[in-house]
């Protein structure tokens, strides 16, 4: 925007000091000549304005976030080619994480949509705080799971949908998780939007294993040992439950501990 005022700025110095403009006898010539020169100027801001408006929002958003000052965080503009409408719904533009170092940024009038790259500027946060307040930062800051990109109910979760992040402490919801082990293989209750934090009422354990599949049972044994097989699983199972198995070949019925994703544990 600042190149385009300036490119705008110069044409104007330049017909203003012309010795056109000065020939120029007619004053009604001279005022129109001017009117539209300061249009030539004001349109550049004005159609930047809306563009200055979703990344500003997106710098603010992402700022308390991350619990950091907003001058930290460092915001790509949109795409010159594509136009950024003047967001008219009440709530404004709607921003969440899509994945890591992208926020995607919605509008509902006119329904809009804009996805931003976004940073943290270390050398901007170190500027903007000193020494004590960062040990107070770290104090006031608790990690927590969040999600990497929005998931519905149902969802089992791996660890490529998770992320820790360090969040003010303040602002943790409560019951929520903070280690990424106690949501791998555990499903979602309800949709979760990314960047949120994740709590153990939105978990329960997740349907590992489904009656009439095929398993793979661990009996593990001293030494190191281990004794592998496949075989037919006779109950649903989530994860720590104990199911019944059959071995097909010889037709004996088993019992096993479900530890991960058609995995099974034997004794």
């Amino acid at each position: 925007m600042q190149r385009t005022c300036q490119n705008n700025r110069l044409v104007q110095r330049v017909v203003l000091t012309s010795p056109y403009f000065r020939s120029l006898k007619s004053g009604a010539l001279r005022a129109l000549l001017i009117f539209v020169l300061w249009g030539l100027g004001t349109h550049a801001v004005w159609a930047q304005e809306p563009a200055q408006k979703l990344t500003s929002g997106a710098r603010s958003w992402m700022a308390e976030k991350r619990g950091v000052r907003p001058e930290a965080i460092e915001v790509a503009q949109p795409d010159g080619r594509l136009t950024v409408p003047a967001c008219k719904d009440s709530k404004g533009w709607h921003y969440e994480l899509a994945h890591q170092g992208t926020v995607r940024a919605r509008c509902a009038d006119p329904v809009a949509q804009f996805y931003l790259r976004v940073s943290l500027s270390n050398a901007k946060a170190s500027a903007t705080s000193g020494a004590s307040s960062n040990v107070q930062n770290v104090k006031d800051k608790r990690p927590v799971v969040v999600l990497r990109q929005g998931l519905l109910r149902g969802t089992r979760l791996t660890t490529e949908h998770l992320e820790v992040l360090q969040w003010p402490a303040s602002n943790v919801p409560q019951q929520s998780i903070d280690n990424m082990d106690n949501a791998i293989d555990a499903e979602l209750t309800r949709d979760v939007l990314a960047g949120n934090p994740i709590r153990s009422i939105d978990l329960r354990p997740a349907m590992l294993v489904k009656r009439g599949q095929t398993v793979t049972l661990t009996i593990r044994q001293e030494g190191g040992f281990a004794i592998v097989a496949q075989v037919e699983a006779l109950q649903d199972g989530r994860k720590d439950d104990t199911i019944r198995l059959k071995n097909r070949e010889s037709g004996r019925i088993l019992t096993g501990k479900v530890v991960g994703l058609n995995s099974v544990e034997g004794k």
